[in-house]
């Protein structure tokens, strides 16, 4: 994602001034957004409070660390979820007939795409992310990691980030073939939430369910994470699965800009 004439940094910048200003208009929408969040986070805890009662070693790790383990998943959805990413932009962007002025921006598009994604991620981390777990530190009794385990949180997080961006900006390629992705779109985000661990930790899926969720790059964006973060990735197992994220960015960053040369190639093409 190279930037072109030195415009990085006064792009994120100004991306990030616009996405304050949009929260400050749209309250009611950000405080909707935070009791959902609590809300969510209330029903997870109880949810598994009610598991473990019935079955303290439902999961193979403490009732403290699942309850943090989930309570990060809801509150991680504020940046993570694909309704964030850029492929509902693009969509319309290309529904309106737009897109075109998007490509003519003299900045390299992904950069553009990311830059965009990046501001309004800030924003929802500062005002939706860091706020629920504050609160639920209180309520819930969230546990803080040691030092090196919020060290290696925050690394891996940072790699989430990356690899959701790059696999919602190969979606948001697509809408410029097929137009529309919302059923696509869909289906993507049930197979996330399926296989990410976001709700229900990965390593609790039976046989053939394990293996796949194992090969697929949707564990690194909440699995891995949040398993650093309670303690049960440490040591060389956290360097290992932070290992695994890298290789993920570099393969998702290849194919995206294969694919966004195939795609461009296409619209110049057909005149679009």
């Amino acid at each position: 994602m190279r930037a072109n004439k030195g415009v990085d940094l006064r792009t994120g910048a100004a991306f990030l001034r616009n996405e304050f200003y949009n929260i400050s208009i749209y309250r009611v929408s950000f405080w909707l957004n935070f009791i959902y969040t609590f809300l969510m986070m209330y029903s997870v805890g109880y949810v598994w409070r009610a598991l473990y009662a019935a079955n303290p070693s439902v999961t193979g790790v403490s009732l403290s660390q699942m309850i943090s383990y989930a309570v990060l998943g809801v509150a991680l959805e504020a940046i993570l979820h694909p309704r964030n990413g850029p492929q509902t932009y693009i969509m319309e962007q290309v529904r309106k007939g737009t897109i075109e002025m998007d490509l003519m921006k003299p900045i390299d598009f992904q950069f553009y795409m990311f830059a965009k994604n990046m501001g309004g991620l800030a924003v929802r981390f500062l005002f939706l992310v860091l706020p629920s777990l504050i609160a639920a530190y209180f309520l819930f009794s969230l546990e803080l990691p040691g030092v090196p385990a919020l060290f290696g949180f925050f690394c891996s997080l940072a790699c989430s980030v990356i690899i959701s961006f790059f696999m919602n900006f190969i979606l948001g390629l697509l809408s410029m073939i097929t137009m529309n992705i919302k059923n696509i779109n869909w289906g993507y985000n049930a197979v996330l939430r399926f296989f990410s661990g976001q709700m229900v930790p990965l390593w609790i899926f039976p046989g053939i369910l394990g293996t796949v969720s194992g090969i697929l790059p949707f564990r690194c964006i909440y699995a891995i994470p949040m398993s650093i973060y309670i303690g049960n990735d440490a040591g060389v197992d956290m360097l290992r699965v932070l290992g695994v994220q890298f290789v993920w960015i570099l393969l998702l960053w290849v194919f995206s800009r294969l694919l966004m040369k195939r795609v461009f190639a296409r619209v110049m093409i057909q005149g679009g």
